[in-house]
């Protein structure tokens, strides 16, 4: 298959058919929301474009994870924006409040920030290749769940709606899903996509309903989301990677996300929109 006709299958696979990963959840007081630095201008990827309807928001979950051990955290744009608080569940009933959150300004990416911290993972510096073996981890539909992709090329993901960023992603075509009666993946947005080695090659935002395909956001829109805040970056370059017991396969990812829920490195995040006041 040349390129041009590989491109097109994607394309054909995935246009139309994403939506963005959404949940439903609790909270309370709004967190101090900040939209980060412009980022400069970079080249587009080959590949097609999807785009997305990002709807109004109301009370949802997502996933985050820990990027440091003080604190900061990697999840979703759509995740987090509009919320009138948002929380990191700890136990039932029990959280820890986001005080700060950090947009990217054109990818579906936030920071976020608490008091209190986690054992981080490590962020990869480079873009795994086609076929390349990825494992998102969180919360679909509110409860564990982790899925087994494999990247099938680049992408943009054009988001319309709430708000309108057009960013560089990657497409990858779902293996397996944990539990097996997984009916959708709403809840996993802002999870880590973890390479074998359990190192983090993108953040999940969107899936195709029919096709079995998630889109994660590009390593480029990470460490440029990371470069506007110093204090995050620099933790995040010095911790990480210690918290995995073994590499990852096909046969170990659910008991990998097992243990980083339970150590709190991934968390459920509870966004809280007044009632009778959904947020545009």
């Amino acid at each position: 298959m040349n390129r041009l006709t590989y491109l097109i299958a994607i394309l054909a696979v995935l246009y139309g058919v994403v939506s963005a990963l959404m949940g439903e959840g609790g909270g309370a007081r709004r967190p101090a929301l900040e939209a980060a630095v412009p980022a400069p201008s970079r080249p587009a990827p080959s590949g097609p474009t999807i785009e997305v309807d990002v709807g109004d928001k109301g009370s949802s979950t997502g996933t985050a994870f820990a990027i440091t051990d003080d604190g900061w955290w990697l999840t979703a744009r759509h995740v987090a924006h509009g919320c009138d608080a948002i929380w990191l569940q700890t136990a039932p009933r029990k959280g820890w409040r986001v005080t700060q959150v950090h947009l990217h300004p054109n990818a579906d990416l936030a920071l976020l920030r608490t008091r209190s911290g986690r054992a981080p993972l490590a962020l990869a510096r480079g873009a795994p290749g086609r076929g390349a073996d990825g494992f998102s981890l969180g919360y679909p539909q509110g409860r564990p769940g982790d899925v087994h992709a494999r990247v099938l090329g680049q992408a943009r993901l054009k988001s319309t709606g709430r708000y309108r960023i057009n960013e560089p992603i990657l497409a990858w075509a779902e293996v397996s899903r944990q539990p097996h009666d997984l009916p959708a993946l709403g809840g996993l947005s802002g999870g880590p996509m973890l390479d074998d080695r359990g190192r983090v090659v993108g953040v999940l935002v969107a899936s195709s309903k029919r096709r079995g395909r998630v889109m994660t956001t590009a390593q480029t829109s990470i460490h440029e989301l990371l470069a506007q805040y110093p204090a995050a970056r620099e933790a995040a370059e010095l911790g990480g990677g210690d918290v995995l017991p073994a590499q990852i396969d096909g046969n170990s990812f659910t008991d990998t996300g097992k243990t980083l829920r339970r150590d709190l490195t991934i968390a459920k995040v509870l966004c809280k929109v007044r009632q009778g006041r959904r947020r545009p």
